[in-house]
């Protein structure tokens, strides 16, 4: 049986006669005949009982019509939920992200969900990019921007943009010109998110491979607690342009690029491979994406700014 054949039986059964059903369904008649034969072939007994007076459903033909409208009616009914899925689609959608990204995309992505697609509930969840992969995995989260994604298994990645990863300092804190070295760097004090870090991984990597000693006066594993050190003169620190523009404005904080190949990392939007992602999953994907393009034109973000 297929829906096809359902609805011409339905159709042969109200109309009483084969010719006025294939009219009602703007079907040939010999094809509506021979899709009752299928049927009748299909399930191994007689529906119709024919006459010169038009067909007649047996007791079997009146127990199937009674199913096929009640299956015909869920098939409508399903389609007609897929289609309204697809304008206004429903349901909860968790998004993963580091707390310097979700500075800058949080309040962004929010807003347009809510304008574009009021059904979607959305969860935003801050985290370690050391952690989001494996949320992702576990399926705490349907989407996640991870920075320096690794390739895994069950995991697939769209990569959104490489941002530059910039020495924040207070105001009157002495800066040369240029692009500091590392060596400079490493003079200075710094205060460091606490490891596991992306950040923290490639500031340790840089001055390690040059041979280069540091003096880490402070760690935190918050934004948060990173600025509260700075604006205490504290200490100086490394962190994106997405993480740091609130308080540049604020507090008239420095930024100034640090010239080594290692201070730039890779944002990526990450989603799980293996499973079936649903419409609201789709339009909130679509939405970070387009969001990406927007902010990812800001000059101080970008790691070729």
């Amino acid at each position: 049986m297929d829906l096809r054949q359902l609805r011409y039986f339905v159709k042969v059964v109200e109309c009483g006669n084969v010719t006025h059903a294939s009219e009602a369904l703007h079907i040939a008649q010999p094809a509506v005949s021979q899709q009752m034969r299928n049927l009748e072939r299909d399930l191994g007994m007689q529906l119709l009982e024919r006459s010169v007076h038009g067909v007649a459903p047996t007791a079997a033909g009146l127990t199937l019509y009674r199913h096929a409208l009640e299956l015909l009616r869920q098939a409508d009914g399903t389609r007609e939920l897929l289609r309204q899925d697809a304008e206004f689609p429903q349901g909860k959608v968790s998004v993963g992200m580091p707390s310097s990204t979700s500075r800058v995309l949080a309040i962004p992505l929010a807003r347009l969900v809510r304008e574009r697609f009021p059904g979607i509930v959305l969860e935003l969840i801050e985290a370690p990019s050391a952690d989001l992969s494996g949320l992702i995995g576990g399926g705490r989260v349907e989407l996640a921007v991870v920075a320096d994604a690794v390739a895994t298994r069950g995991v697939a990645m769209q990569r959104l943009i490489s941002e530059a990863l910039h020495l924040i300092a207070w105001p009157d804190f002495p800066l040369p010109s240029a692009p500091i070295k590392l060596a400079e760097l490493a003079r200075m004090p710094l205060i460091l998110p606490s490891a596991p870090n992306s950040i923290r991984s490639r500031v340790d990597w840089a001055l390690s491979e040059a041979g280069l000693a540091s003096e880490v006066r402070f760690e935190a594993s918050s934004t948060a607690l990173l600025f509260a050190a700075v604006i205490a003169r504290l200490g100086v620190t490394i962190l994106p342009w997405s993480a740091a523009h609130v308080e540049l404005d604020e507090h008239k904080l420095k930024l100034a690029a640090v010239d080594h190949r290692l201070f730039s990392r890779e944002l990526s939007l990450c989603w799980h491979d293996t499973e079936l992602l649903s419409n609201a999953v789709h339009k909130v994907k679509a939405i970070i994406v387009e969001l990406f393009e927007v902010l990812g034109q800001r000059r101080e973000w970008l790691a070729s700014a």
